[in-house]
């Protein structure tokens, strides 16, 4: 990991036009912190890489001796004189942040410009520039050598995946198992079965496989699934014989990588609209992953979704935009340290290439029904792109 990382920010440090990489935070706050130096812990330290050389990562006291035994960068810079002297002058550490930036920058920096990723706090930034030094802000280079994963990464979001449809899964077994009551409200153990009850279960069974929720799970009930971000309130009913969004993202507590699965089910009785849903979903979903290779264009991933959608009589906003009801949202997102990073599928003319990791999502939408989403992560390889989120049906009628 150690040697991707530094291949990957040499080759974008030219291309970005700085001589160096500077950051400085939480690595337990900062996805990039994180992925720069593999520390996990809330306690403040600076990240600073020339190009063409070794990373090194500053710190001082405890926090120095834990990056020697628990970061992968091995390279470090100790401020502890810088902290002590402050100390006894009476003044914070994290109130005098030039201070410390002066004695990292003066005996680390070589070059003229300071790249600063656009993760890292603007106070970092604003006390960088009033140092004097040549400051340009990269947005994007971090996204960058994020997008394409090591063969580590990959498996810690497949573990991700695993515990993601393995929660699922549990929540099926509740449907499966709950009856159909009054106003076909889903009646489970004699209760009806809720919004609120079913996050509790998943966060208790992810909790237990080393995960919790990145951020709130989308559980949204028949018509409301038009709104495809919808939440779903606590007190919000399950209901028989409409479609059920189900779209879990957790995050693994100690490797911090994240899965993204969606799974639309129903209980019950199954109209022929909703059923030519799920199908072209599905038709549309296994297009796409056909088209996701080493070297394929991003916009040919997208239009082999919305071509065979079309052809199933839906529109989508990647050949109309202006549609309102088809498939409203794109076609998905990278995935990793984050919910969503790069690649983006909204850099059409880019390509993917292997170790960029996708959740692929195609789905179609209609205010008076609701929606059908179905949602798998892959990584990218040379041939056909892996499934990362195994063990989960995509057609599911309970």
């Amino acid at each position: 990991m150690v040697l991707q990382v530094l291949d990957d920010l040499n080759a974008l440090m030219e291309k970005y036009g700085i001589d160096a990489l500077f950051t400085a935070g939480s690595a337990f706050k900062m996805a990039d912190l994180f992925w720069l130096t593999g520390f996990r812990s809330n306690d403040e330290i600076a990240f600073i890489q020339n190009i063409n050389d070794k990373p090194i990562v500053a710190a001082g006291f405890h926090t120095l001796s834990r990056v020697q035994k628990e970061s992968r960068i091995k390279t470090t810079h100790d401020v502890t004189d810088v902290y002590l002297k402050l100390m006894k002058e009476n003044k914070r550490p994290d109130e005098n942040l030039d201070v410390i930036f002066d004695d990292i920058l003066r005996n680390v920096f070589t070059g003229n410009t300071i790249g600063i990723p656009e993760e890292t706090s603007s106070r970092v930034l604003d006390t960088v520039q009033k140092l004097g030094y040549d400051v340009k802000v990269v947005s994007d280079i971090m996204m960058d050598a994020r997008a394409t994963k090591s063969e580590s990464e990959i498996q810690a979001i497949k573990k991700a995946g695993d515990a993601t449809t393995s929660a699922i899964s549990r929540v099926l077994v509740m449907v499966k198992d709950s009856d159909i009551g009054p106003k076909k409200t889903l009646m489970y153990k004699g209760k009806p079965l809720t919004v609120k009850d079913v996050k509790l279960t998943l966060e208790h069974f992810l909790l237990d496989q080393g995960a919790h929720s990145a951020e709130d799970t989308i559980l949204a009930v028949g018509y409301k699934g038009f709104d495809w971000h919808y939440l779903g309130a606590p007190e919000d009913e399950l209901k028989a014989e409409v479609p059920i969004i189900l779209d879990v993202f957790p995050v693994l507590k100690m490797e911090r990588y994240v899965a993204d699965v969606t799974r639309t089910f129903i209980k019950g009785s199954v109209s022929e609209k909703i059923r030519h849903m799920f199908e072209s979903v599905k038709a549309a979903a296994d297009s796409s992953v056909d088209a996701l290779k080493d070297g394929a264009k991003i916009d040919d991933v997208n239009l082999a979704c919305a071509e065979t959608l079309k052809e199933a009589g839906y529109e989508s906003r990647r050949l109309n935009p202006a549609a309102t009801e088809g498939m409203t949202h794109g076609l998905g997102h990278g995935i990793g340290l984050a919910v969503h990073e790069g690649p983006s599928m909204y850099r059409r003319e880019d390509h993917f290439t292997v170790g960029n990791v996708m959740a692929i999502e195609p789905g179609v939408y209609f205010k008076e029904i609701g929606g059908v989403r179905i949602e798998n992560d892959y990584a990218v390889t040379k041939g056909k792109a892996k499934l990362l989120t195994t063990g989960l049906d995509e057609l599911l009628y309970l």
